[in-house]
């Protein structure tokens, strides 16, 4: 059985730790491949302003392109309405039955949040990657409690040395400061093409 991993987010644009932590997912748990899915209209963050979509397709598509095991998917974004987890798995469920969805530890904590959460550990496995300025011990209390909750599988990943995040990326191009080692050479190419991250 082909064993999947999903790594779904804005990628606002996509760095070098997003590719650490599918690399590190696929090795760790032996993943057959790993699919990066550019969210389309999220559900919890229709507050905020992100980039034309197909922008940050081509820079996820750009980032890894050549990685072996590596794919990306519009499934997302080609879809009409809001981008719901649920229904994503669904999707591709059809044709892997082995899902692992790769989450941040921000998310883990906002779970309760999401729509169809039992149905969605009936599809998938949760990995859920530690970042530095999460407590593990809320982490691991956190795990328990959601598994036994929605009576689903979640595998905390310890990935050391993430300290990259989006958000900073963009504050950092909007002040002009260094970014060409946390960011893909070619992500930083369509940046500067396209004038992305210039204001606010």
């Amino acid at each position: 059985m082909c064993r999947v991993g999903i790594i779904g987010g804005t990628f606002d644009p996509i760095h070098l730790a997003h590719i650490y932590i599918a690399e590190e997912a696929k090795k760790k748990l032996n993943l057959d491949k790993v699919i990066f899915m550019p969210a389309g209209i999220q559900p919890l963050k229709t507050d905020k302003k992100v980039t034309e979509a197909s922008l940050r397709l081509e820079m996820v598509q750009k980032a890894i392109e050549g990685k072996i095991g590596f794919e990306v998917s519009d499934y997302e974004i080609k879809k009409e309405g809001k981008s719901y987890t649920y229904k994503t798995l669904e999707h591709f469920y059809k044709e892997y039955k082995d899902l692992y969805f790769i989450i941040g530890a921000d998310c883990l904590l906002d779970i309760d949040k999401w729509k169809e959460i039992e149905k969605i550990f009936s599809l998938c496995k949760f990995v859920v990657f530690t970042r530095p300025g999460y407590n593990n011990n809320e982490l691991v209390n956190k795990k328990r409690f959601v598994e036994e909750k929605y009576n689903g599988d979640i595998i905390l990943l310890e990935v050391p040395g993430i300290h990259i995040s989006s958000t900073e990326i963009r504050e950092k191009i909007i002040n002009n400061e260094k970014v060409d080692d946390i960011l893909p050479a070619v992500v930083l190419d369509i940046i500067k093409e396209k004038g992305l991250y210039r204001e606010h």
